[in-house]
């Protein structure tokens, strides 16, 4: 019998540990990332932005370098929020913000503000989960990584979980095969995510 899967709704994802939720919204993040690329218009500006985020967005936060991360992660959100029409598609602009709120998460965790922590982790999972829901995508692997998640509540220190590739201990991002979908735009997004960084090394020549 298959298993039907429900999102964890705002009360249950807050009973996570710090650690935990900065980890989820990382994750949830990661699945919408690659709509990065398909923008209307990629100014240097945003090419600039979109290779921050690729870097810092699975970091792993040291406490000497929290403070400094947390000031770039309210610039990358206040950029992300403010793209503009011209710029962007509705699902590029909700997965910057997605990003921009889950990389603020993990820094301000860091730094210990918490309240601010938990409250950009529960913007990264909502705003990925608005395209994940416009790509017409179960949202089994998310709710999956609660499961895992949930079950550390008392887990290891907070820097454990911020590494979550597909060989952290979340396991494989999609638990699974990825959508097609995932793997058509994560193709376009590799792809530019070269050329762009080229052109912001050249710049600096």
């Amino acid at each position: 019998m298959r298993k039907e899967y429900t999102l964890p709704t705002e009360k249950l994802l807050r009973t996570l540990s710090p650690p935990s939720i900065a980890a989820y919204a990382t994750r949830c993040a990661m699945r919408v990332q690659p709509f990065l690329c398909l923008c209307k218009e990629a100014s240097f500006r945003y090419k600039k932005f979109v290779l921050e985020i690729d870097s810092s967005l699975n970091e792993n936060i040291s406490f000497n370098e929290a403070e400094d991360a947390s000031l770039d992660a309210d610039e990358l959100l206040s950029y992300a929020t403010e793209l503009s029409e011209e710029e962007v598609t509705s699902k590029t602009k909700a997965t910057a913000i997605s990003a921009a709120h889950a990389f603020r998460a993990t820094t301000y965790i860091a730094n210990d503000f918490l309240d601010g922590g938990y409250d950009s982790a529960i913007r990264a999972v909502d705003s990925s989960m608005v395209v994940i829901f416009e790509m017409d995508w179960p949202f089994a692997p998310a709710q999956k990584d609660f499961e895992f998640l949930q079950e550390l509540i008392h887990g290891d220190a907070v820097d454990y979980f911020f590494d979550c590739r597909d060989t952290g201990p979340l396991g494989d991002l999609w638990h699974g095969n990825p959508p097609d979908w995932y793997l058509e735009v994560k193709q376009v997004y590799d792809k530019n995510i070269v050329l762009w960084e080229k052109e912001i090394l050249k710049d600096k020549t």
